[in-house]
């Protein structure tokens, strides 16, 4: 049996093992100082795993940020409360003392954001939901996770509860730092399956290249078309320019007050002024869920907007909202290779249980069936080919690209048909 068929052959299925949270949700603390938090941050620098969750109130502000951090160890867990500190140098400090594993469920946002709000710069991480994906589980989030390997489901009520609210309830408190405590075994034994299924080498690599990722995380440009929602896309030009009007007028109102944009006016009350374009008052009051209060406060205002988008230029929709990466365009022969690639990676996918994406993209494809490497050196100048996807698919996919181009036809001759003369 070799590697491939070893790791094909095992489908992993962890024994449920039961968890207790409440030691340490009852003696969790809540920082509000920076002294508090260097003190913690001290006790903790020599533990192995340092599992993070963060809550954030951006369905409820337009400013969002890092509103709650929870964090936990084996032994110890807390609240940090970033309303309540400026100064979070001991935070941004902790990677460069502690060789800990960081630990995240989603480390995309989590890491991101805590680089984006506070300098946090993180050396190495464990992600348990990519593991989970890895693995070849069906469910990826936190309440199944924790329901099939400790015990019991975690309560999403809160998810979307206010998080910049003050002082934080018991409530709160406590759908916080659950997820954070639950990271500590969820990520043990999510460790122990890529481990049995021979996957934990390849977990790593692209754990290591998400924490590279979180540490040179830039802000992407503002789409210049953002204000084409859902339901806008084959609106005249001329209404695109009143859309743009009044959801420029939203945005400003929004981040006057801190408040989330679809808070103030939702989207359809944008999509039903640019398609109506009213020129009074009146008409704005036929406009359905568009508030009372809000058309006393601001009608004058949305009034000026949508002239302006009347009067001035139309607005054309770009071939694409979404600044995506062209695929080049392919030969005929090409796009065989590339056919014949994904039949294999679709292959491989479906006998580890893993989605297709994750054994190779769809622009790693396209790449190799362009450049037609016919090595495993060559093959791996491919940035976005891993190693371990490169071990595990390179000689399958070499095998396809080595195949000999058919020769072209030569081209024929064209007969054309004659005309008959019709009679007359």
């Amino acid at each position: 049996m070799n590697k491939t068929e070893k790791t094909a052959s095992i489908i992993p299925s962890a024994p449920l093992a039961l968890f207790d949270p409440e030691p340490l949700l009852a003696a969790a603390a809540l920082i509000e100082t920076t002294k508090d938090l260097a003190r913690f941050l001290d006790s903790v620098v020599d533990s192995d795993v340092f599992c993070v969750d963060t809550e954030s109130a951006g369905f409820f502000r337009y400013h969002a940020t890092v509103n709650l951090i929870q964090v936990s160890t084996r032994h110890r867990a807390a609240i940090i409360d970033p309303q309540a500190m400026n100064d979070f140098s001991p935070f941004r400090d902790f990677p460069k003392r502690s060789s800990c594993q960081w630990v995240f469920h989603g480390s995309e946002y989590d890491a991101r954001e805590l680089h984006k709000f506070l300098g946090l710069e993180i050396p190495t991480l464990f992600d348990t939901r990519l593991a989970a994906e890895m693995a070849g589980l069906d469910e990826l989030g936190m309440s199944p996770l924790a329901k099939r390997f400790l015990g019991f489901s975690l309560d999403k009520k809160l998810q979307r509860c206010d998080w910049s609210r003050r002082p934080l309830t018991p409530g709160m408190k406590r759908y916080g730092l659950l997820d954070a405590i639950c990271l500590v075994p969820l990520r043990d034994f999510l460790t122990e399956e890529l481990r049995r299924c021979g996957r934990l080498e390849w977990a790593e690599e692209e754990f290591a290249i998400l924490a590279k990722e979180a540490r040179h995380a830039v802000d992407p440009e503002k789409n210049p078309f953002q204000f084409i929602i859902k339901g806008a896309s084959r609106m005249p030009p001329r209404n695109l320019a009143i859309l743009k009007e009044v959801w420029t007028l939203r945005e400003q109102i929004a981040k006057s007050i801190n408040r989330a944009p679809f808070m103030v006016v939702n989207n359809q009350v944008l999509l039903d002024i640019a398609r109506q374009a009213p020129k009074s008052f009146a008409g704005l009051t036929t406009i359905s869920q568009l508030g009372h209060e809000f058309l006393l406060r601001h009608g004058k205002e949305l009034q000026m907007a949508i002239k302006r988008g009347i009067e001035g230029d139309p607005v054309r929709r770009p071939l694409s909202t979404r600044p995506e990466k062209r695929f080049p365009t392919l030969t005929c022969w090409e796009a065989e290779l590339c056919h014949a690639l994904r039949e294999v990676r679709d292959h491989f996918a479906d006998r580890l249980h893993i989605a297709p994406s994750m054994l190779a993209s769809s622009r790693v494809m396209f790449e190799l069936a362009c450049s037609r490497p016919n090595t495993i050196e060559g093959m791996s100048q491919i940035a976005e080919l891993r190693h371990w996807q490169t071990a595990l698919l390179g000689e399958e996919f070499l095998g396809v690209l080595k195949k000999a181009q058919p020769p072209a036809k030569p081209p024929g001759r064209r007969h054309r048909r004659r005309r008959t003369s019709q009679p007359m």
